[in-house]
């Protein structure tokens, strides 16, 4: 297929007029040339890319072609633009952080920076602010922290302390300060004494347990922040097997219920210290202890055991 003489001769004319540039890109005040140029010709098409000083930026990738003998930017509106930005609780008003230099002169204004400050903040109801560098209804700075406390019979609901953060906002919202209440608890294996449905802090509730169950605050619970202390609790009255030396005793189980009651017989040459061979599980343990004394006759009278 023969190209038509027009495209021959464009191309002719394309090769017979490319020239080479005879030096590496230059170097602008703003840009960075990448990679190594030595002082040396560069044939036409060669590319040079560039990169912005600190402290400037650049939309896209700068890119400078030899073009007839000339380093020619690809794309000229892409130039380096100084950047402007805030310190640490400083926040940027100007729309802008960055400014161009033109032959008429900068494009836009130096960028304006004001500190960051969050609302003020008053103190809960029922409660009050314990730590703040700020006087009340006044503007707080970023990094500011505000604690808060309740009053005697008050509990914070939320959290105990908030800070400004950088972008002008509070961490958290203000906490509350709600009324300390606890309610008339159910117990498993127990009842309440007490007739009261809501009681307020540091008030007593009083319970007893059922039968063969038992707790070990003499029935009674104080109502806190936290709720009731001790918590209200019935536990079961229990026995571990008894050891009786010199004695076997039936029936045998790992625990024993309160009114348990068990039975007992002594080796030969013993007999039952106490009235009786039976013991019955109790709280206070096994009433009358099981116990083997060992058995005499007339020595007895002389040295009773």
């Amino acid at each position: 297929m023969r190209l038509p003489a027009k495209i021959i001769w464009l191309i002719l004319w394309t090769v017979c007029t490319a020239e080479d540039c005879q030096g590496p890109p230059p170097r602008g005040d703003t840009e960075i040339l990448s990679g190594s140029w030595p002082d040396q010709p560069y044939s036409e098409g060669t590319q040079a890319i560039y990169k912005c000083h600190p402290g400037y930026r650049t939309l896209g990738i700068i890119i400078k072609a030899c073009r007839n003998g000339e380093w020619v930017a690809r794309n000229p509106a892409r130039i380096c633009q100084i950047c402007y930005f805030c310190v640490f609780r400083y926040r940027m008003l100007s729309d802008n952080n960055f400014r161009e230099c033109k032959a008429e002169g900068w494009t836009n204004d130096i960028p304006i920076c004001e500190v960051v400050k969050c609302l003020p903040v008053t103190e809960p109801e029922n409660g009050r602010i314990i730590s703040s560098a700020t006087e009340p209804d006044e503007e707080y700075y970023s990094g500011q922290v505000v604690q808060f406390e309740c009053n005697s019979g008050f509990r914070l609901e939320g959290h105990k302390e908030i800070y400004c953060s950088e972008n002008g906002h509070w961490s958290n919202e203000k906490p509350r300060c709600v009324e300390i209440s606890c309610t008339s608890p159910e117990i498993r294996n127990g009842y309440s004494v007490s007739l009261k449905k809501i009681y307020k802090e540091n008030e007593i509730f009083q319970y007893k347990c059922n039968q063969g169950f038992e707790n070990s605050e003499r029935g009674n619970a104080t109502c806190t922040s936290s709720g009731w202390s001790p918590s209200p609790s019935c536990e079961e009255v229990t026995c571990n097997p008894p050891y009786i030396p010199n004695g076997v005793y039936s029936p045998q189980r790992i625990k024993h219920r309160t009114e348990d009651e068990i039975r007992y017989e002594c080796k030969s040459g013993f007999y039952p210290a106490t009235r009786g061979n039976t013991a019955k599980c109790t709280s206070s343990g096994w009433i009358p202890p099981p116990r083997c004394s060992l058995y005499c006759l007339w020595l007895c009278l002389v040295w009773p055991l």
